[in-house]
């Protein structure tokens, strides 16, 4: 499923284990460094193959798809690429009906005609990276003598940057920081914005396991899509018309059919999201006793109640399908990020490093000045916002976010907040902010159950007024609570079934004509959002780090500056983290014993859809189709052994983002697409247990059987290059 963090280096001490060279989330732009340890690794190709700034390299194969949502990597001259089925979940839900349900069905085009546009999709190719660390620090101490840096400026800078350089290129720009401000880079992307689905299995395929293998091993998931880049007919990027062309890219992927086996060569290329490698002991507490069991009670409740509407009705099921998609990824994410925290008690090894820290601190005058009071503050800053963390974390989980309708109802207050500042007392239908409310029946007629939401609003109601304090409230939550004499299910429920918001007639009849912001306002969800904000909560946060002295951001970006000394100082070699630009992993096939007296191969096969089917449980049904083709051993020549490959192991190090990115062998050639982690290295942000970090990966051989013998859509095959 969706693929989050699943390695990272840290806890730099004398009895834990460092991240070696070879080990890490390389930038792009350092692998004349790494290549050495590459080199000796086994891989084949020179670096200038692999990336190179002025003639075409395997890098620019490599595209950020909805700019880091996941990466795809080009496999054809003409424009086809190939990610996850997980990094197109959304689309296919999206372009699917009742009467052509593509998540349950599969789709695959079988002209051009036939794919489907999708809207708002974006590829986007790496075309250059500029180093401006020059530039940016001196806006920064500019900024900064002039009294003009706060919360935001950081952000100011970065557009600062990108409007300056923006002129002078047809790419868009991209102004990041690396390690911690250290070192800025402007990033050129050719921004591609015609994108058409052409090819995904059926959900029973796609993600066969569901959230029951999601980060487990062993897996079985064809999680793989193929979409298609246009171009116009001079090859450069457009919207979508009808007269534009598959995109000729400069670079494309050449795919093996050798296979992978132990200890073989691996290379990942992708856009790795984020990580928080640099974290205090103080964050990572927070985060492992806060945060996380939070976000595992409150996404679980909403699972369940998901669930349930979902197995009563099929277009329930392709409504919520994606929500529920999500839910389930984050909250196993959390649950067993906490479970490695404690298994290897990253905090505890942080906070050793601190004590080394401390030392090396207090050993120079000049770094007492500047870092002396660094750890004593943070711990006294994360303590002083304890509360007010989990009080913001029981909002952001189980108030806004949960119930559909509670968003429309919070929209509205958006726009009765604008006309409020403008001085306007009614809602002009001719207005452009009437247009912006009236669009929010979308939300209401599509992906919308009015009784999944009816129960999500309940439910979370009883949550959210059981963990919140009354002085958090706001008054109309007060009122209405009492009304329903303390029943906060009750009085959701009541709320629900009288508002504009709940029900997409309802709304559209109530806004026919000119309204009242007054009028508006007495809608109850729209009171029951303007009664409790986000910002009663982060003010929260804010006003309890004040009253220490100590503002805890600003105070761990410190911190970072200092980890990253101390190591320099060490020739330990860093690499930042990850932020959604270009890095490079390399690794090898592994087996994987995820505990004591327990082995796990690093390869799995098609055996596995037989041994786990069960018609009786959604996550592992099998059509028809495929159990035809499997009981017939109808391989075709992507057999090895007598059996067809599914899925492996390697120790590459990737998060989020890097979902669908490609898996290369020792030749830059394609084998494989990355798409999960394994729960044992679920500690993902914070730690890397090189004993336990895997990359669950779909190999490139069952990708071409589902095209060619499932699917019948061999004419894909005939595009696409492979290595002889």
């Amino acid at each position: 499923m969706k693929l989050r963090t699943i390695a990272l280096a840290v806890v730099l001490t004398c009895t834990v284990r460092f991240a070696a060279a070879d080990e890490g989330m390389w930038m792009i732009q350092q692998l004349a460094g790494i290549y050495p340890q590459m080199k000796a690794r086994g891989v084949k190709l020179s670096a200038d193959a692999i990336y190179n700034g002025s003639a075409p390299a395997l890098a620019d194969a490599v595209v950020a798809i909805d700019g880091g949502v996941g990466t795809g990597s080009m496999i054809s001259h003409k424009g086809l690429l190939i990610t996850n089925h997980h990094v197109a979940y959304s689309d296919i839900c999206a372009l699917s009906t009742p009467e052509h349900n593509y998540l349950e069905t599969g789709f695959w085009a079988r002209t051009h005609a036939d794919e489907l546009p999708v809207k708002g999709k974006t590829v986007s190719f790496l075309r250059r990276v500029e180093d401006v660390t020059a530039e940016a620090t001196a806006l920064r101490e500019k900024m900064q003598a002039e009294g003009r840096w706060g919360i935001m400026s950081m952000r100011r800078l970065y557009a600062d940057i990108e409007k300056r350089h923006a002129a002078e290129t047809p790419y868009e720009v991209s102004c990041v920081a690396m390690w911690g401000g250290r070192k800025f880079y402007l990033y050129y992307y050719e921004v591609f914005r015609d994108v058409r689905l052409v090819g995904a299995p059926p959900v029973s395929i796609g993600a066969f396991g569901g959230d029951v293998d999601n980060w487990n091993w062993p897996q079985h998931k064809g999680d793989f899509a193929l979409y298609r880049v246009y171009a116009d007919p001079e090859g450069h990027p457009a919207d979508y018309a009808p007269e534009n062309v598959p995109l000729n890219p400069s670079q494309v992927l050449t795919v093996s059919t050798r296979g992978v086996h132990d200890d073989d060569y691996t290379m990942v290329i992708g856009f790795p999201g984020r990580t928080s490698r640099y974290t205090s002991s103080y964050g990572i507490t927070e985060r492992q006793e806060i945060k996380n069991p939070i976000v595992v009670a409150d996404r679980h409740l909403r699972m369940e109640i998901i669930k349930r509407h979902m197995e009563r009705s099929p277009e329930v099921r392709m409504k919520y399908s994606d929500a529920y998609f999500s839910l389930s990824n984050f909250a196993d994410l959390a649950k067993w990020e906490n479970i490695c925290l404690r298994r290897f008690d990253i905090a505890g090894k942080r906070r050793a490093e601190e004590r080394e820290l401390a030392a090396w601190i207090a050993a120079d005058p000049e770094r007492t000045a500047a870092y002396g009071d660094l750890l004593p503050s943070l711990e006294e800053g994360y303590a002083a916002r304890r509360e007010a963390q989990r009080r913001l974390n029981h909002f952001r989980e189980s108030w806004l976010g949960p119930s559909e309708a509670l968003l429309v109802g919070n929209r509205l207050s958006s726009y009765l907040a604008r006309l409020d500042r403008l001085g306007i007392d009614t809602l002009d239908l001719r207005s452009k902010d009437a247009a912006g409310v009236r669009s929010n029946l979308a939300r209401l007629r599509r992906n919308y159950d009015a009784a999944t939401d009816r129960e999500l609003l309940a439910r979370m109601a009883v949550q959210f007024t059981e963990n919140v304090p009354r002085t958090m409230w706001g008054e109309a939550l007060e009122q209405m609570y009492d009304a329903a004499n303390g029943d906060a299910a009750r009085m959701a429920y009541d709320a629900f079934d009288q508002s504009i918001c709940s029900d997409a007639d309802r709304f559209e009849a109530f806004f026919a004509c000119n309204r009242a912001v007054a009028e508006i306002r007495r809608d109850p969800l729209v009171r029951l959002t303007e009664s409790v904000r986000i910002d009663h909560f982060t003010k929260g946060v804010d006003r309890a780090e004040k009253a220490s002295g100590h503002a805890v951001n600003k105070l761990e970006s410190r911190y970072q500056q200092a980890l990253y000394e101390f190591r320099e100082a060490r020739k330990r070699p860093q690499y930042p983290n990850a932020n959604s630009t270009m890095r490079l992993t390399y690794g090898r096939v592994r087996a994987l014993n995820p505990s004591d007296g327990v082995h796990c191969d690093a390869r799995t096969t098609i055996a596995g859809y037989t041994e786990k089917y069960d018609p009786s449980r959604y996550e592992f049904r099998v059509d028809d189709r495929m159990r035809e083709l499997i009981a017939a051993g109808a391989w075709g020549r992507w057999s090895e052994k007598g059996t067809l490959p599914v899925n492996f192991l390697t120790n590459n190090d990737i998060t989020g983002g890097n979902s669908g990115s490609p898996v290369l062998d020792s030749r830059g050639r394609l084998v494989g697409l990355a798409f999960d982690g394994n729960r044992e290295s679920m500690a993902c942000d914070l730690y890397f247990q090189p004993d336990y970090a895997r990359t669950v990966c779909v190999d490139i051989r069952f990708v071409l059987w589902i095209i060619e013998q499932y699917a019948g859509a061999g004419h894909l095959l005939d595009e696409i290059a492979f290595a002889k």
